[in-house]
């Protein structure tokens, strides 16, 4: 390699212009997010044949999965020092998720052939896909080798996404038996969004706290975490798959026991981070905290895995308010404008009305059918609330 290579090669991985490209990249996949958000609480008193599926998969393969679209590659590229991949790419796989995600939904909700849902989930796991290959071209450009360990986190997830949508495909086009459909949620549910959330949760927790890693969360422990993690999953699928309930309750148990390791990998929350930080710093830690209690309610269950008030309380008080801490910090920090308008933003995602509600939802969901109403209500009024804060918070231009 010539000295002028070598030259072009540095400067084009420490370009200058990355961050501002990569929130480039992150707005319109949390703008898609937000959107998929709305459809999902429109979508929960729609009953009919989807019962709670409508506004869970509208949650989890639109809200969600295009949070992690957006945020894994931003944090790929800051924390990493890599240089911003081009956007054709980028584009072309948060819309793959987001077509992918709603032609599954009007597929299910309606009379529309099974083709019309099977090809929504061959453009989602598309997406996937996409998302994966720039994840792993990107972090290999970057400087940070650390960051490697999390972006490995993404690509198994991502691998366990793939997984479950080609057994949703299936599930689409023929009979299927519980434990298929057991294993295709908990694949999405631990798999999917679990691992990516434990790739990131040691990094991120600390950023929103505005304090140092951790000295326990060396690469070395994160990395041994994530293949107890993938062990565990594996085997809790399998024990569905096969009907084996003493092996499905073994694989969730490990899980949990990792995400409790996960808890330790965090920084201990001390009073100048909670007071800086307030809720939306409590809402990652209770997040987690009912994520663990939710597979261990999965695990001493029996046989009815990942449904009911559990399944509800995982995906709105485990993942929703991990999801709604993140864009309290994230929302601020993208739109720009200058320390003034980040404070400011930061002020006005401060919720401690929506970190209460957001927990109620889950405390209601499981107390039984009871509280379901009024968790669905809960969980309305924390998005509603959501919503506003961050419209408010991203009135200013965004750095573009």
């Amino acid at each position: 390699m010539t000295t002028a290579t070598v030259t072009e090669h540095v400067v084009r991985r420490g370009a200058p212009d990355r961050v501002k490209v990569a929130h480039a990249h992150a707005v319109p996949a949390l703008r898609l997010a937000l959107g998929f958000l709305v459809a999902a609480v429109v979508a929960i008193p729609v009953r009919q044949s989807t019962a709670e599926w409508l506004p869970l998969h509208l949650f989890l393969a639109g809200t969600v999965v295009l949070a992690i679209s957006g945020a894994s590659l931003l944090l790929t590229i800051t924390w990493a020092a890599a240089p911003a991949p081009a956007p054709a790419p980028v584009r072309v796989q948060r819309w793959c998720v987001a077509v992918g995600a709603a032609a599954i939904a009007f597929g299910r909700a309606s009379s529309a052939p099974d083709a019309v849902v099977a090809a929504g989930g061959t453009v989602f796991l598309a997406g996937l896909v996409v998302l994966g290959v720039l994840l792993v071209t990107t972090v290999r450009r970057g400087v940070e080798r650390r960051y490697d360990v999390p972006v490995a986190w993404y690509v198994v997830a991502l691998g366990a996404g793939v997984a479950a949508g080609g057994v949703g495909v299936a599930m689409a086009t023929s009979p299927h038996a519980l434990g298929v459909r057991d294993a295709h949620v908990t694949l999405n549910l631990l798999g999917l969004v679990g691992l990516v959330i434990g790739g990131t949760f040691p990094f991120f927790i600390a950023t929103v706290g505005r304090t140092k890693m951790a000295r326990r969360a060396t690469a070395g422990r994160h990395g041994r975490l994530l293949a107890w993690q993938t062990l565990a999953l594996a085997t809790a699928v399998v024990g569905l798959l096969g009907s084996w309930a003493a092996v499905t309750a073994i694989g969730f148990a490990a899980y949990a026991v990792g995400v409790v390791a996960l808890a330790t990998l965090a920084p201990v929350p001390r009073g100048r981070s909670l007071r800086w930080a307030g809720p939306r710093l409590v809402a990652m830690y209770a997040g987690l905290a009912w994520w663990a209690a939710a597979v261990v309610a999965f695990a001493l269950s029996t046989g009815e895995h990942l449904r009911g008030g559990w399944l509800l309380a995982l995906v709105v008080a485990g993942y929703g308010q991990i999801l709604w801490g993140s864009l309290a910090y994230l929302v601020p920090m993208l739109r720009g404008g200058g320390h003034r308008a980040l404070s400011a933003g930061f002020a006005t995602t401060r919720s401690w009305v929506g970190l209460v509600a957001v927990n109620a939802a889950g405390a209601l969901f499981v107390a039984g059918v009871r509280g379901t109403t009024a968790g669905a209500l809960a969980a309305a009024a924390v998005v509603a609330d959501t919503l506003v804060r961050s419209l408010l918070a991203s009135r200013s231009p965004v750095h573009v």
